[in-house]
């Protein structure tokens, strides 16, 4: 079987994105705020010091979580540099110096006093990066809240200068009582935030316990419900027409769900557009979602965000709230939560694809337009055959079998291709040899992996040949059809047909690893495990684990590359085991 493996995107190709700067001595720390971070709407990068921040600091960077407590260059000296600088950043304080009178006059934005939580430091980037961009003034207010509130954690006879909270308060009232309009709009918009903040935490850790599409779409609509007034899930149908499968909310009935109006939001390809909102929803539509309740409802809006993954469109998420409209920002994160979701329909069905006892198998005929693989077979008069696949962005990297051709011819003919951006041998064989090419090119290939199939095999000689895709068995076969042959010419399915798995048990993959690991090799993995050397941030050290085991740590990475190759090995087999002898 073909495996694929998906990638996070490179720096490059998120440099258009907000950027987050982690300053923190703790180099553990510091990764780890990254590690919480990282995947969300903004790119971050680390600081391990003062004087690495300084370095690092200049006007794309956005939010700052600095530590105070750091040699040479401190904390207080890197948030005054960005100051007199004039560097137009939000600035959190993260540290275990408890608050005190000093900084009141300290130009952060907001304060946190170590241990902090993942959530405490999502929270704080999220609303810091909103309060961008607010008007001067109004920043002023919340920053001087932030500092009142880390202030008030702390008994007023304790603090060096009480008289101190007492000015900061009054100047916190005089802000607010001249700007008390804007400072309302903006709490409100915060107070927005954060409602959608914590709804998309929350189907997050719904989506863990989903096992089906239909329980993952279901689960959406009560959740999104539970916060606003109703939600509903759409999927096309092969026909072209909209088909309400989730509903939640004033006792929706998705059979019941008259939903033409939504047509607009797509695109003529069946696409939804970024975030359409419908700001003015007809009664007769009102009175179809919301029933006897739509009288007593004010003002309702309605978002429509798509349910995708890359580019593959699962559906589409109608959101209603009874408001004037969607700011951008829930636009945003709703969008975001859309993404999340068509990864987790995604996930779900490759799942089901890995662990189903059954699965249908897709073959297609492909001609020598299907892509760079099938030219390469026609210009060389070879034979190819795909061993592997994995994504890095946009580009594949493919790992393939050559007969009739050296590896090398391959290779040269591959480079002098524009389609082709990588290529070396792997090895060379007087009858077979494996290359490695990196392609943004094979577009029937990414489709299928992007439409949730596994890439069970490809053969091609003289440029034609069949490609055979596994997919689960309740996904929508008919799409995945679809994209696949109309993502290249030359192109056709010719069969579809279930296919048994053999069912592998626990006991049968414990025991082949057992026959394959030495007794060093098993007392190293166990050793590591649970001594914490796999988690994040490690619990125990390299050094600390060989010192443990009385090796050296050259000697305990010998033996955990050798174990870890084996347990990989073992793994794949079990998934792809061996057809047996007749």
């Amino acid at each position: 079987m073909v495996t694929e493996r998906s990638a996070r995107e490179s720096p490059e190709q998120r440099a258009a994105e907000q950027v987050v700067l982690v300053v923190d001595d703790d180099e553990d720390l510091a990764d780890t705020c990254r590690y919480w971070l990282d995947g969300e709407r903004f790119a971050v990068e680390t600081a391990y010091g003062g004087e690495e921040a300084l370095h690092r600091l200049d006007d794309d960077v956005d939010v700052v979580l600095l530590d105070r407590r750091m040699p040479n260059v401190t904390g207080d000296d890197v948030l005054d540099e960005i100051r007199e600088r004039g560097l137009d950043c939000r600035v959190a304080m993260m540290t275990a110096v408890e608050p005190d009178t000093d900084i009141v006059d300290m130009p952060f934005d907001a304060y946190l006093v170590k241990p902090v939580s993942e959530a405490e430091v999502k929270e704080t980037v999220e609303e810091l990066l909103v309060r961008s961009g607010f008007e001067s003034e109004v920043r002023e207010y919340f920053a001087l809240e932030s500092t009142e509130a880390a202030l008030d954690s702390r008994d007023v006879e304790e603090l060096r200068e009480p008289e101190a909270l007492a000015d900061l308060r009054s100047r916190l009232e005089a802000v607010r009582a001249e700007h008390e309009a804007a400072i309302r709009n903006r709490e409100a918009q915060l107070d927005r935030l954060n409602r959608t903040n914590e709804l998309l935490r929350d189907i997050d850790r719904a989506l863990i316990d989903a096992r089906t599409r239909d329980e993952i779409e279901q689960t959406v609509c009560d959740t999104v419900a539970s916060a606003h007034e109703a939600a509903v899930v759409l999927r096309r149908t092969a026909a072209g027409t909209l088909r309400c499968t989730a509903a939640a909310g004033h006792g929706l009935d998705p059979a019941s769900v008259d939903l033409d109006f939504v047509d607009e939001a797509f695109d003529i390809d069946g696409m939804v557009e970024d975030g359409f909102v419908f700001e003015d929803i007809s009664e007769a539509h009102r009175a179809a979602v919301f029933g006897d309740d739509a009288d007593a409802l004010d003002t309702v809006s309605a978002l429509c965000v798509a349910i995708d993954y890359r580019d593959t469109m699962y559906g589409a998420l109608v959101v209603y709230d009874e408001t004037d409209g969607f700011d951008d920002e829930s636009v945003g994160l709703f969008s975001d939560l859309g993404a999340t979701v068509g990864n987790g329909i995604n996930a779900t069905q490759s799942k089901q694809l890995l662990n189903g006892d059954s699965v249908v198998e897709l073959e297609f005929q492909v001609g020598c337009d299907a892509g760079v693989l099938a030219r390469l077979s026609a210009t060389l008069d070879c034979r190819l055959s795909l061993d592997g696949v994995t994504r890095a962005g946009d580009e594949l990297t493919c790992f393939v079998s050559v007969a009739d051709a050296s590896g090398s011819d391959v290779v040269a003919a591959a480079i002098d291709s524009d389609d082709v951006s990588q290529a070396r041998v792997v090895s060379e064989g007087d009858e077979e040899s494996v290359v490695e090419l990196r392609t943004d090119a094979e577009a029937v290939l990414s489709t299928a992996i992007d439409h949730g199939a596994s890439v069970e095999r490809l053969t091609l000689s003289e440029g034609s040949g069949s490609l055979a895709l596994h997919v689960a068995a309740d996904a929508d076969h008919g799409a995945l059809v679809e994209a696949v042959t109309t993502a290249a010419t030359g192109v056709s399915v010719v069969a579809k047909r279930e296919v048994e798995r053999s069912v592998q048990s626990p006991d049968s993959f414990r025991r082949a690893l057992d026959s394959k690991l030495t007794d060093r090799q098993r007392t190293v993995l166990e050793t590591s495990l649970v001594s914490g050397y796999f988690e994040w941030p490690r619990g125990s050290t390299a050094e600390e684990v060989a010192d443990s085991l009385g090796i050296s740590p050259p000697t305990l990475h010998e033996h955990l590359r050798t174990a870890e190759r084996k347990l990989i090995e073992t793994y794949f087999d079990e998934l792809n085991p061996a057809p047996a002898d007749d």
